[in-house]
């Protein structure tokens, strides 16, 4: 084998992957058009639209930073490629009052992220659904959704029905102050915190905590993009 060979198969060897991994996903997403209800298959119209902005965007660049993706996915599988679809709350609710929402992942599901987090590993559960289990397991603690979310962020291990996590305690995204007054509205009841101080969410954690509860399937979409399971 001549040294002219030899770089050429290593050339093929690394563009290969390069171009299915990465050239064609991105040609593709970043050609996609919108999809509009077709009425006698849908029974609606209009155009399919997600409606995420703001802070909830905020909060994905921050779940990026964190580094959540390294052991969550948000990526329901067809079913000839794993179970997803039919584990509890990960694609959608069976018993929903719209009818059945569970489906797989399409590529509208990432509309208007920078990046579509699907995520390396499944160390935790996957997230593409987590918005509405965080509802469940607040209305079953009596306590509000995003004060579910800013507890298991500080302490996954808390109580609140996941003492069985192996996430990380994110408390980078948290600060203590003295208590002014009557104290804020948004300070965590946390045992560990001193007398005369209160554990408040920065914006940081405000932003990712948008996030994650924007993240949920009970949204009907057009039976075009709606993968039979």
């Amino acid at each position: 084998m001549t040294f002219k060979h030899f770089i050429l198969g290593l050339s093929i060897t690394f563009a290969l992957p390069w171009f299915f991994v990465i050239a064609v996903p991105y040609a593709k997403m970043s050609q996609t058009q919108a999809v509009s209800f077709v009425e006698d298959i849908d029974e609606q119209t209009g155009v399919y639209t997600t409606k995420r902005a703001g802070r909830v965007l905020d909060g994905a660049k921050v779940y990026g930073a964190e580094g959540c993706y390294l052991c969550h996915s948000q990526l329901v599988r067809p079913t000839y490629a794993g179970s997803d679809v039919w584990r509890l709350d990960w694609a959608g609710d069976a018993n929903h009052p719209d009818g059945d929402t569970r489906r797989e992942t399409n590529v509208y599901d990432y509309a208007g992220e920078r990046f579509a987090q699907i995520g390396l590993t499944r160390t935790g559960p996957d997230l593409s659904n987590v918005g509405v289990r965080i509802r469940k397991y607040a209305k079953e603690a009596e306590i509000s959704p995003e004060e579910w979310a800013y507890m298991h962020l500080y302490n996954p291990r808390h109580k609140l029905t996941t003492s069985w996590s192996v996430c990380p305690s994110s408390t980078q995204l948290f600060r203590t102050c003295d208590v002014q007054g009557q104290g804020s509205l948004e300070a965590l009841s946390v045992d560990s915190i001193k007398d005369g101080e209160q554990l408040i969410p920065k914006e940081s954690a405000r932003a990712l905590v948008s996030y994650l509860l924007s993240l949920k399937k009970d949204n009907k979409v057009p039976a075009s993009i709606d993968y039979s399971r």
